[in-house]
């Protein structure tokens, strides 16, 4: 096994720093560098350190174990990341990609995407909303899978910004398949494919209403 390698993707992953990779395996950060770019080659003592760190479940930042319960989940769920602009596929739950088309070619770590204009519609307003950077509390989205230029399924997808242990912001999609009639009603209820609720939004919800306040008094 190339450790190096392995080692960096999971930092990657994980949002680890070299530092504390070297705190985890009690060698030096310089000897993590030298590792990771393949000028050092680790002891039988450390491959045992680094299988326990890669593969043993106490070893993974918490957000390693919620990738993982997105991983195995039984409903339609994923996990999308933005990289240099792009909109990538970070993870997919084993029943979304059973679902079928167009879940089932969905896979980790590619750029997500479609000849759909309704997806691609709704994946620039991800990025020019700021969905990556935390400046909204949730979206919905409604969308159409078409084939050939036919319309196959349609859906609405719950998309709820999260955060990783390295500060990094994700969209974690709860997807439902709806009817093309359900559709028409949330495009009519929303005026248009997206519905954007902001942290401002929440607040209003959660302040007292002017009724409330009288009687209170």
């Amino acid at each position: 096994m190339n450790w190096g390698k392995e080692l960096r993707a999971f930092r990657q992953r994980t949002g680890l720093k070299q530092e504390a990779a070297a705190h985890l395996l009690g060698v030096s950060q310089a000897y993590v560098s030298r590792l990771e770019n393949s000028t050092a080659s680790p002891s039988t003592q450390l491959e045992t350190k680094l299988e326990r760190l890669l593969q043993e479940p106490e070893h993974r930042p918490l957000f390693e174990h919620f990738r993982t319960t997105i991983s195995h989940s039984p409903h339609l769920i994923s996990m999308l990341a933005e990289i240099d602009g792009k909109v990538h596929v970070d993870t997919v739950s084993e029943a979304l990609r059973d679902h079928g088309a167009p879940f089932h070619l969905l896979t980790p770590g590619e750029v997500l995407e479609s000849k759909n204009s309704d997806v691609i519609e709704i994946l620039d307003a991800f990025l020019d909303l700021g969905a990556f950077s935390g400046r909204i509390a949730s979206m919905q989205v409604t969308w159409t899978y078409d084939y050939e230029g036919e319309p196959v399924s349609h859906w609405r997808t719950t998309e709820i910004p999260v955060r990783d242990d390295a500060g990094r912001w994700y969209l974690h999609g709860a997807h439902v398949q709806i009817t093309a009639e359900e559709k028409q009603q949330l495009l009519k209820d929303w005026g248009g494919p997206i519905k954007v609720r902001t942290f401002a939004d929440d607040e209003a919800d959660d302040a007292p209403s002017a009724a409330n306040d009288t009687a209170a008094a």
